[in-house]
């Protein structure tokens, strides 16, 4: 057999070695370099001492960081790039946290992606841990680093759902697994008539009141801390859940939009802020975007992303009549549906 024609063996081995990149990042921020240049523009033998690191491996890291274009070089100092800023904590629409979640709890689960395959079990549900986030329960650390990761991603997204669902009539809003609260957070900012609820596990409740104090929001939101497989706050005018269902297999997903059902009211409706899987994925960085979301939620939870066909079938099967789905800038849809009459 002869060898490929072109690139396609430097790509497939730069497809395969790009494991690289999330541990570069991770250690951007890991070691402090991002914290230090979000101040000003520093040598490396200036930051090395700051950061307690070796002068030699540090400029290496910094070459990486460059190449990425999260670092920009210019007489012997480096500087953060505008994409290199999106890792400061105080950036709109900060990646630091995500940045952490994925170089380090989240990386030993990609390795036992070939057992998930074939098994359709999720690497903890094979180690006989229970599905979903119910182990951030035991492990405050983890809990932390997933509930800013998911504000810093949420937060580019809030302001979308906001904008592309009519809100009209709406006064009380519930964000069913809401995490630190950041999707209400961007909603109640535009929208100053509504109150929230905030619904989550307790290892969410803390940071979720903290956050609303901060926004300035706290007189319209409550956090109650439960679980969504039991009973939800009942009369909302809407239940809003995003990133939730992708969380689970289809029973589990199926259960929790039947809870959202018999909570709700006359005239309420269930918003879904989820990816939407193309029905044929064609490749570019949406499609991948959301490819990788899938096999992460096979690896990790258990869980799926799901097409238009496969959510409205899920919503009729909750009692919902059909959906009706926008797209954001995003790479998340809205899917709006209310109880059949």
């Amino acid at each position: 057999m002869s060898a490929l024609p072109g690139a396609a063996p430097q790509r497939l081995l730069a497809l395969v070695g790009a494991n690289w990149t999330t541990q570069a990042i991770g250690a951007a921020v890991q070691v402090g370099v991002v914290d230090h240049l979000a101040k000003k523009p520093r040598r490396v033998a200036e930051l090395a001492k700051l950061t307690k690191s070796d002068p030699d491996a540090l400029a290496r890291l910094m070459r990486s960081l460059v190449s990425l274009d999260l670092c920009a070089e210019a007489g012997g100092r480096y500087a953060l790039t505008p994409m290199g800023s999106l890792l400061r904590e105080d950036a709109p629409g900060s990646i630091r946290w995500w940045a952490l979640w994925c170089c380090g709890q989240q990386w030993a689960l990609w390795s036992d992606l070939a057992v998930s395959v074939k098994t359709g079990k999720s690497a903890r549900e094979r180690a006989g841990g229970k599905a979903g986030y119910a182990h951030l329960e035991r492990d405050a650390e983890s809990a932390l680093v997933f509930n800013r990761a998911m504000a810093g991603l949420t937060r580019r997204v809030g302001g979308e759902v906001a904008r592309v669902t009519n809100w009209r009539g709406t006064k009380r809003v519930v964000d069913v697994g809401g995490g630190h609260g950041e999707l209400l957070v961007e909603l109640l900012k535009e929208k100053p008539s509504i109150e929230g609820i905030l619904f989550d596990l307790p290892h969410a409740a803390k940071g979720a009141a903290a956050r609303f104090r901060e926004a300035g929001i706290a007189e319209r939101c409550t956090v109650v801390t439960g679980s969504f497989f039991e009973a939800l706050p009942e009369g909302a005018d809407a239940y809003v859940l995003k990133s939730i269902l992708h969380n689970w297999n289809d029973a589990k997903a199926l259960a929790i939009l039947k809870r959202c059902h018999a909570a709700m009211g006359p005239g309420s409706r269930v918003v879904l802020v989820e990816r939407v899987m193309p029905e044929r994925p064609r490749g570019g960085r949406r499609d991948n975007a959301i490819l990788r979301s899938d096999l992460n939620m096979l690896v990790s939870l258990g869980g799926r992303e799901r097409t238009r066909r496969e959510f409205a079938a899920m919503l009729a099967a909750a009692g919902f009549g059909k959906p009706a789905v926008k797209a954001t800038a995003t790479d998340y849809s809205v899917i709006e549906a209310k109880p059949r009459a």
